[in-house]
């Protein structure tokens, strides 16, 4: 699935709470994990030295790569056409003329076969109805449509507050979305893989959570939908109706910070490659570190690699270095007891900001994490 496909098509870990995390400064060396490349880019607004995004789906990558060719080529209305509605009637001749010259050489290989994506067909309405997580949403979609549940959805998204929205949630959609199938749905490993959860993080949920991976979901959508304003979150918005809007959407897709992005494009770097390939090979001190979560499925698949990971990663950091790390489980207990290659653990390395975590996780828009974390480092 991960291997031969385009698995993202937007990232799901909230910008908003690592920028408030990070306190990027203009000294600062960032690496994340690619994914869509959104986040990288929302990290570049605050004007960081140099950002590193690696990846071993070379797919994603290239996505990351033609946003950067378009921030260096596009004008606004065209950029947000592609990357905001995910639909541009002349994508073909803007792509062969204008963004093709300025790609790598992987990401054009790509490209040269794919650009369509952001056609519309019978099939898939632009972009993000394609890829492995755009065709679950396509699922989705049609599922609400044979429901009668979309002018309830653009009501709920509409509504100013907090009181209304969740009423209309609750009164309106949930009873008609959790239904029979969509439980069923949500509990086919295929479907969470589509969606980027690894089989690990799937069972960890199955078999942990009170209800499954059906209950987990339903628990994270009734905190969204009744806790947190929908005006801003763009993660739900993209989903259901398939394209951003310009007052809904990404910080990397807003015209005020349009050509802030232009100027300081030139200081992300993509890298197809492992985490531990890149540390290996790159020479700068880290000071800013997102691993997503993927080391939920490294722990339980290859503990050997997840603790050259931590060795090289500490290697690489100062005094000044915080690393944020998310999990699907409540709490992660197989971090601390890892001893990296010095010798020490990680337990005995590693400063958690609990409070900051616990107060930042309470704020997140996509909520499908059941835990959040900030850590700095003791340097040997």
């Amino acid at each position: 699935m991960h291997g031969n496909n385009l698995v993202y098509n937007q990232c799901w870990e909230d910008p908003r709470l690592d920028r408030q995390a990070f306190q990027i400064q203009p000294t600062d060396n960032v690496m994340l994990i690619t994914s869509a490349g959104c986040n990288a880019l929302d990290y570049l607004l605050d004007g960081p030295a140099h950002i590193d995004a690696v990846d071993m789906n070379p797919r994603q990558n290239a996505l990351l790569e033609l946003k950067k060719a378009g921030l260096r080529t596009l004008d606004y209305e065209d950029f947000f056409s592609i990357f905001g509605m995910g639909i541009h009637m002349g994508i073909e001749p803007i792509y062969q003329q204008t963004l093709r010259p300025v790609l790598p050489d992987f990401a054009r290989g790509y490209w040269d076969k794919h650009i369509d994506f952001f056609l519309p067909s019978t099939i898939n309405q632009g972009f993000y109805f394609r890829g492995s997580a755009g065709w679950v949403a396509r699922i989705l979609g049609q599922y609400m449509k044979l429901q009668g549940m979309l002018p309830s959805v653009e009501k709920v998204f509409r509504t100013p507050s907090l009181q209304d929205q969740a009423h209309i949630y609750f009164n309106d959609l949930k009873p008609y979305f959790w239904s029979d199938f969509t439980r069923w749905f949500s509990r086919r490993g295929a479907v969470m893989s589509a969606l980027g959860v690894p089989r690990s993080q799937f069972d960890q949920i199955e078999h942990h959570y009170s209800g499954g991976m059906a209950k987990f979901i339903e628990d994270c959508l009734d905190y969204v939908f009744a806790k947190l304003t929908l005006k801003d979150n763009y993660f739900y918005h993209l989903y259901v109706f398939g394209h951003y809007t310009k007052s809904c959407a990404p910080e990397y897709l807003k015209e005020s910070n349009f050509q802030t992005l232009k100027d300081r494009v030139d200081c992300l770097e993509t890298h197809n490659s492992s985490l531990i390939e890149f540390f290996q090979k790159d020479t700068k001190t880290l000071h800013k570190v997102t691993l997503l979560d993927h080391m939920d499925w490294l722990y339980r698949n290859h503990k050997d690699l997840l603790r050259e990971q931590w060795s090289q990663l500490v290697a690489k950091s100062d005094e000044t270095t915080k690393i944020l790390w998310r999990s699907a489980s409540l709490k992660v207990d197989f971090i601390d007891p890892i001893r990296i290659a010095t010798g020490r653990s990680l337990g005995e390395i590693l400063q958690y900001d609990t409070q900051l975590a616990n107060s930042l996780h309470l704020k997140d828009r996509v909520h499908t994490y059941g835990s959040f974390y900030i850590a700095g480092v003791t340097p040997a």
